[in-house]
């Protein structure tokens, strides 16, 4: 059970290496302020082993305050790196409640901290309901880890949400006391943004993106692991003589059945999963992959239908991101026609708590952002990333690709999009974006340098096209 340590010492603290959040200098001062005023009213977060887990920013404005102790609740040593990272992010993002709570009165000589029991708490509303979940899941794994702040008239001014979950599974639930004044004044300061998530500092690397890809057929999720791109969009519109490439395939699922079927249908995955070898990557059949689509394009020209699949959720940067789009727009014939969907933005800011959504094991409770929309999970050992849009983003960035685009709905609510008329570029980004695509990276810093055949093809297909466009 966790151990509530009211001065702890900062004195060898270990910093944990996947601290996701990124503070600048008026925050780092705005948080000094409310410290010098009002302490610190909310406990870091230690694991067994001495790693501070959440808490790095107090820690740090503690010390520069001359501090030498921060309160503090003591989890098991037995938590993993997997939670670990979910109380990091977790304790990061609750600040901004959705429940409404109160607790019994208290007289205003008291302040400071104290344990309310669960009978205390009076849940007016719910809100939060997917990080309701979280909360209550690791609570009823780890015991009661986190805390509230509430006034002396019994407003919970934070951390309601916590609250909530503390009522609902009947663990008592540290507390902050302070007066109803003093209470104005801290929502004053806690309404600031104490630090942004940013997700470059864990140096995400691509082929840990495999771990995304999905059993899109034959799985044991049904329709919810279905693409909606491919049965709303591509499929109904797909011509026998079309010829069609899928760029980032995943596990190749629609595409190799179109193959099977008859269709003239190619296929890039610069991250194949190795057979039989949880983790591997099978470079060799990237590289066939590349070869293959060498030989069709040198002997038949760019493609008619380009498909791209929940690739643009799963790009690690903007950068690789616009290497993506750069590189499908490269493979589309002038009078083509380009595919993509991605998951929608609003999924993650109104989510279904629907039992199918709740069901679906590539669903994840909660999601934080940062100021790209990009968000970082911790899968198998590794980080991560994903990439939410909108309509309008989607719409925004596919205009820099096509001349023509035509947005849509999935069947499960993505984004999707149908473009043609692939516009012309510079030859050097063009160059560059080929490069990193069809080059990328391996564990070991290992690159494969098959591609070059393949790149200049390509470059020499969209300079003919483009200049017969350009006319």
């Amino acid at each position: 059970m966790p151990k509530f340590v009211a001065e702890y010492p900062l004195v060898g603290l270990r910093p944990a290496p996947y601290n996701p959040r990124r503070l600048d200098d008026d925050a780092f001062e705005r948080l000094k302020q409310s410290i010098a005023l009002f302490g610190c009213v909310k406990p870091v977060l230690i694991n067994g082993n001495n790693i501070l887990v959440a808490g790095h920013q107090r820690t740090k404005t503690l010390l520069a305050l001359g501090h030498t102790t921060t309160p503090a609740m003591l989890l098991d040593s037995h938590v993993s790196t997997h939670d670990e990272i979910n109380f990091n992010l977790l304790h990061n993002s609750v600040e901004t409640d959705s429940s409404r709570v109160t607790v019994t009165r208290a007289e205003e000589t008291r302040h400071g901290w104290e344990w309310i029991s669960h009978a205390d708490l009076q849940v007016r509303s719910r809100g939060g309901a997917r990080v309701r979940s979280e909360l209550g899941r690791l609570t009823r794994r780890y015991g009661p880890w986190g805390s509230i702040v509430a006034d002396h008239d019994g407003r919970v001014i934070l951390n309601a949400d916590y609250a909530t979950v503390a009522k609902d599974l009947r663990t008592d639930v540290l507390c902050f006391r302070v007066s109803a004044q003093e209470a104005d004044e801290l929502l004053v300061h806690l309404g600031g943004e104490y630090g942004v998530y940013d997700f470059s500092q864990l140096g995400i690397k691509a082929y840990n993106q495999h771990w995304c890809q999905m059993h899109r057929l034959g799985g044991d999720e049904g329709d919810s692991a279905k693409s909606g791109l491919y049965e709303g969009f591509v499929l109904p519109s797909l011509r026998r003589e079309d010829r069609i490439v899928d760029f980032g395939a995943g596990e190749a699922a629609y595409i190799s059945r179109l193959a099977s079927q008859g269709h003239n249908a190619h296929w890039y995955e610069p991250h194949v999963k190795a057979n039989g070898v949880q983790g591997a990557l099978d470079v060799a059949a990237s590289v066939a992959q590349i070869r293959d689509l060498h030989r069709d394009v040198n002997r038949s020209g760019l493609y008619d239908v380009v498909v791209l699949d929940s690739v643009i959720n799963s790009v690690t940067s903007v950068d690789f991101e616009d290497y993506v789009l750069t590189a499908c727009s490269t493979l589309t014939a002038d009078d083509g026609t380009f595919y993509t969907a991605t998951r929608d933005l609003k999924q993650v800011e109104q989510p279904s708590d629907s039992k199918k959504s709740r069901s679906n094991r590539y669903h994840r409770t909660v999601e934080y952002l940062d100021e790209n929309r990009f968000s970082a999970t911790f899968r198998r050992g590794v980080w991560t990333m994903q990439h939410f849009h909108t309509t309008d983003t989607l719409r925004r960035l596919l205009v820099q690709y096509f001349g023509e685009v035509r947005m849509g709905r999935t069947k499960h609510g993505g984004v999707a999009a149908v473009c043609r008329r692939p516009l012309p570029m510079d030859p050097a980004r063009r160059r560059k974006a080929l490069e990193v695509e069809f080059n990328m990276e391996y564990p070991g810093e290992y690159r494969h340098n098959r591609h070059r055949p393949l790149v200049q093809t390509l470059l020499e297909k969209t300079a003919k096209r483009d200049g017969i466009e350009r006319n």
